[in-house]
C-alpha cells in the first residue's frame, strides 16, 4: 500500500511542541522555503548544508550563502551546518553513472548519499527528527526520497519526518517567499548546470495564450499543450477518462463520457469541479513534466490555462502570463466558441483573476493589440531567453 507521506508529516507535525530537535537537510534556498516556516514553528531546527553533486564551487557557495540570506530575510533563529565542498565524494557514490541523463541511477544515488549522510549525522549529534527539502523539488520523487529516508533512519537507529513539501501550494510559497527575500533561484539541480529553458504561458480565458505559444514555437521553441495532454487522458479506455467516468456517473452515456454534460457540471457546481480537477490535474502535470524533460530543444514552452490552480508553475523556470481586457476576452470567446455569457463567466470565475497571475508570474505580455504587436513580444522574449542560455 502507498504511503501517504504528506499526511504522516502532518500527524507528527501536530504533535510537536517546539521541543525536538529537527536535522533538515537544505539543497537549496527556494526548495528550503516550501515548508521551513511551519518547521520552525515546531521544531528546534538545524540546517543542514551537505550538496557534494553541485558544480562548480562558486554555484556551491552562492547555493549556501542564499541559505543563510532566506534564514535572515525570514527572521528565523536557526543555525547552520555547512559542511565541507568534497565533490569527490559525490563522484565516488555515483560511479560508473557519472556524468549519466538525469533522472536515473545517477540521481538515485546522489539523494541516497545526501540522506545517508543527514542520519548520520542526526544520530551523531543526538537529533529527534531529520528530513529533507529535496521533497520539495518538482524534479525529485517524494515516494523515492522517503524510502531512502525510512532506510537510513533505520541503518542509524534514528528518527526521520515523511515530507512531501510541494504539497500544500508548496510551489506558490516557493514563489512568494524568494521573490519578497530576493533570494536567488537556480536552474538546475546541481551536477549538470542547465542548457535548456523550460517556459510557461498562462492567461484568462481567450487572453492569447494560444497564438503565442505558437509564435515562440515557429520560433523554435518545442511547444507541449496542457489542454491537448488532458484531451489525451480522457480518451475513452485512458485511466483518468474511466476514473471520471466512476466518479461523475451521470455524465456517462452509452457506456461513454459525454463531455458536453461534464462540462455543463463541473462548471455549475464548485464542489464537482474541484473533485474532477484532482482526478485530471496530478496526471496531466505528471505527463507535461515528463515531454519537457524528455525534450532536447533549448527553449520547451508549456502552454497551461490554469498553471496555478493545478500546482504546474512548479515545473517552469520561467512564466509568462499573457493579458487581455474582459471585453476583448469576452468578444473572442464569443467568436471563437461559440460560448455565451454565462458560460463565459463560470469559467473567468473558475480561474485566478488578472491581478493575481500577474503577481504570481514573472513576465505579463498585454494582448489587447494586433497580431503583429503580440509577434514582436515573442520575439523579444524568444531572443532573451537565448541570450540568457548562452550565459548561463
Amino acid at each position: 500500500m502507498k504511503t501517504d507521506n504528506y499526511a504522516e508529516y502532518l500527524n507528527i507535525l501536530s504533535a510537536q511542541d517546539g521541543s525536538s530537535k529537527l536535522l533538515l537537510h537544505v539543497c537549496c534556498a527556494p526548495c528550503m522555503s516550501a515548508g521551513i516556516c511551519e518547521l520552525a514553528e515546531k521544531f528546534k531546527v538545524t540546517v543542514y548544508f551537505y550538496n557534494p553533486n553541485i558544480r562548480p564551487r562558486a554555484e556551491y557557495v552562492k547555493r549556501l550563502k542564499n541559505v543563510r540570506k532566506l534564514i535572515d530575510g525570514l527572521g528565523l533563529d536557526i543555525d547552520v551546518i555547512a559542511e565541507e565542498y568534497v565533490p569527490d565524494e559525490y563522484e565516488s557514490a555515483v560511479g560508473e553513472y557519472f556524468g549519466g541523463a538525469e533522472h536515473g541511477e545517477k540521481c538515485r544515488r546522489c539523494t541516497a548519499l545526501r540522506i545517508d549522510r543527514t542520519a548520520r549525522k542526526c544520530a551523531e549529534l543526538g537529533y529527534d527528527y531529520f528530513t529533507t527539502t529535496l521533497t520539495a523539488s518538482p524534479l525529485k520523487n517524494a515516494d523515492e526520497l522517503n524510502g531512502f529516508m525510512r532506510d537510513a533512519a533505520a541503518k542509524y537507529a534514528v528518527k526521520y519526518l515523511p515530507s512531501d513539501f510541494k504539497k500544500n501550494n508548496g510551489n506558490l510559497k516557493i514563489k512568494k517567499i524568494c521573490d519578497a527575500c530576493d533570494i536567488y533561484r537556480q536552474r538546475y539541480c546541481g551536477c549538470t548546470p542547465a542548457s535548456k529553458l523550460i517556459v510557461a504561458v498562462t492567461g484568462g480565458i481567450a487572453s492569447g495564450k494560444s497564438v503565442l505559444t505558437g509564435m515562440l514555437g515557429k520560433l523554435g521553441a518545442y511547444t507541449i499543450d496542457a489542454d491537448k495532454i488532458t484531451r489525451e487522458l480522457q480518451r475513452e479506455g485512458e485511466p483518468v477518462c474511466e476514473e471520471i467516468k466512476r466518479t461523475f456517473p451521470d455524465c456517462v452515456s452509452g457506456g461513454k463520457l459525454d463531455r458536453t454534460a461534464l462540462k455543463k457540471a463541473v462548471f455549475s457546481d464548485e464542489r464537482k469541479l474541484s473533485l474532477l480537477e484532482s482526478i485530471v490535474h496530478p496526471a496531466v502535470k505528471a505527463e507535461m513534466k515528463r515531454r519537457a524533460l524528455a525534450s532536447d530543444s533549448p527553449i520547451t514552452v508549456i502552454e497551461v490555462p490554469l498553471l496555478f490552480e493545478s500546482g504546474c508553475s512548479s515545473i517552469a523556470d520561467v512564466i509568462v502570463n499573457v493579458r487581455a481586457s474582459e471585453d476583448i476576452r469576452r468578444t473572442r470567446a464569443f467568436m471563437r466558441d461559440g460560448m455565451d455569457g454565462d458560460m463565459f463567466d463560470r469559467v473567468r470565475r473558475a480561474q485566478l483573476s488578472d491581478e493575481e497571475r500577474t503577481r504570481l508570474s514573472d513576465v505579463t505580455v498585454v494582448n489587447d493589440g494586433t497580431a503583429e504587436s503580440l509577434g514582436l513580444a515573442a520575439k523579444e522574449l524568444y531572443d532573451g531567453w537565448l541570450d540568457r542560455l548562452k550565459q548561463a
